[in-house]
């Protein structure tokens, strides 16, 4: 239709004068912008032609959260962005995040089409949990929440694999003999990767286990690529934003690899009566006569999305929890003090101590609070919705911002400011406003691993604490509580020394 309009136009230059088509041309230039600048009634950005909101992406790079903040300051609870001419709107506050995703989570629970893709030669993988929408999606998330909760997810037996998992990481640590740690985000994601590896797999591995270093470096490559909601942009604006398509590449690759070898390992011991783990718990139902590669695709998307959302989410809040202890010490201090009373020095902190360490849970959910590492996965409307009293058409994406409630001054005065504190009301001990923190989202599509991630989030801090004093790695070291946010925000690399207690 542009060329034969563009053909026309050329066509009609023969009858009249250059500055008369000149003009036509302009004009018609014109209208074809305006026609092509997407619009709506949700307010934010500028939007442009053909390119929507572009060159805010491009401007932000790295620094999403803060952006996001700001558009949120700007814009109230409810504001729009363009990839291209493809709308998403972000919802804010926490009332009304959940009237969206709670009071109707039932019709904003499905993902955009075509919006995950798992990689050439994956095409035809089953559906996994976190991409899918649907029924395929309930069947999955009902399948793997009860292969956590058989496997022992939230009883005693995980409780003890994490606990074990954290008294290895203190010994890791203790190696450095209170010297500067310049690797301490390589010895917290090998612990996470640890527990996820014992759900997945049945085991805990050893941290010097070549295959088991390759698949957390893996994890680590696919979650530096640009957060997922900017996949709807150009390859070569995604490659600026974060890790290139052949660095993915290589990393799915990997995974593959390693899954493959797993379900190798599974099929010579397993038995249908004594089901380990999630790889167990799927030959369970697929056909022993199907070839590997078959067996690969069952189950290769709901393990990769398992593992790599349940490694690097705990690892980087670790990560950050450290740098806040070293940031404020005379709160690491009033954790280890209440650690010593409750439960002393001659046993591990176990998570059925949490109710009796009311300050420490306090620490970690101020620290939840203010690196607020999550942004939620778009969702798409199923059908017409009305928002914060805007109408949201049926399949418009629709995504949450968590850091507008975290760092909402309604809800918590002086936001920036790090105080666990606040947390208690007039009664100390009982610790207020919980439910606000939500890094693992709200509704139906909260985070199906929430109560893993929070156990071992309390075990392991809890641990470290009671057994190490952490500093900075010199006085004059400056700490930076800014983060760079990929899939989810980073802190910056530091440094850290870990002085033994005793």
């Amino acid at each position: 239709m542009l060329f034969s309009l563009w053909t026309t136009g050329a066509s009609l230059a023969k009858y009249i004068d250059l500055t008369t088509f000149l003009v036509i041309t302009l004009l018609f230039l014109i209208a074809l912008c305006v026609i092509s600048t997407p619009r709506s009634d949700i307010p934010g950005p500028l939007a442009m032609p053909f390119v929507g909101n572009l060159m805010f992406f491009l401007r932000v790079g790295t620094k999403q959260h803060e952006e996001y903040l700001r558009l949120y300051k700007t814009y109230g609870d409810i504001f729009r962005l363009f990839f291209g001419n493809r709308m998403l709107i972000t919802i804010c506050g926490y009332d009304t995040i959940c009237d969206a995703f709670v009071r109707q989570g039932s019709v904003l629970s499905d993902r955009p089409e075509g919006f995950f893709h798992p990689g050439p030669g994956y095409e035809k993988s089953a559906p996994g949990v976190l991409f899918t929408s649907g029924e395929a999606w309930k069947r999955n998330r009902r399948f793997a929440m009860q292969t956590m909760r058989d496997i022992g997810m939230g009883k005693k037996r995980m409780d003890e694999v994490i606990a074990d998992e954290a008294s290895v990481l203190c010994a890791d640590i203790a190696l450095s003999n209170g010297k500067p740690i310049d690797n301490m985000r390589d010895l917290l994601g090998m612990s996470a990767s640890n527990i996820v590896h014992y759900v997945l797999f049945g085991y805990r591995c050893n941290h010097d286990n070549e295959r088991f270093l390759t698949i957390i470096k893996a994890a680590e490559t696919i979650f530096k690529s640009p957060n997922l909601r900017y996949r709807l942009l150009p390859k070569f604006v995604q490659n600026f934003l974060g890790t290139s398509p052949e660095e993915r590449l290589r990393a799915q690759g990997d995974v593959s690899n390693y899954l493959k070898y797993q379900i190798e390992e599974h099929e010579k011991t397993f038995d249908r009566n004594n089901i380990r783990d999630l790889v167990d718990r799927f030959l369970t139902t697929i056909p022993p006569e199907e070839d590997s590669n078959q067996k690969l695709l069952r189950m290769y998307l709901m393990v990769l999305e398992l593992f790599l959302a349940g490694t690097d989410t705990t690892a980087t809040q670790l990560e950050w929890t450290i740098l806040y202890m070293m940031g404020y010490p005379k709160v690491q201090e009033r954790c280890y003090e209440e650690i010593e009373k409750v439960v002393g020095l001659n046993r591990s902190v176990s998570y059925s101590d949490r109710n009796t360490l009311p300050f420490v849970e306090a620490a970690l959910l101020e620290v939840q609070r203010l690196s607020s590492i999550s942004m939620s996965v778009p969702h798409v409307s199923a059908e017409d919705i009305s928002i914060a009293g805007y109408r949201i058409p049926k399949n418009t994406m629709v995504t949450a911002f968590f850091a507008s409630v975290h760092l909402d001054p309604k809800l918590y005065p002086n936001p920036e400011k790090f105080q666990p504190e606040r947390f208690f009301g007039e009664n100390y001990g009982n610790v207020n406003k919980k439910e606000m923190i939500i890094p693992f989202s709200v509704g139906p599509r909260i985070c199906l691993g929430e109560t893993l991630a929070k156990t071992g989030l309390f075990i392991i801090f809890a641990n470290l604490i009671q057994k190490f004093k952490f500093c900075k790695a010199s006085p004059d070291e400056e700490l930076s509580f800014d983060g760079v946010t990929g899939q989810i925000r980073r802190a910056r690399p530091y440094r850290v020394r870990a002085e033994p207690r005793n």
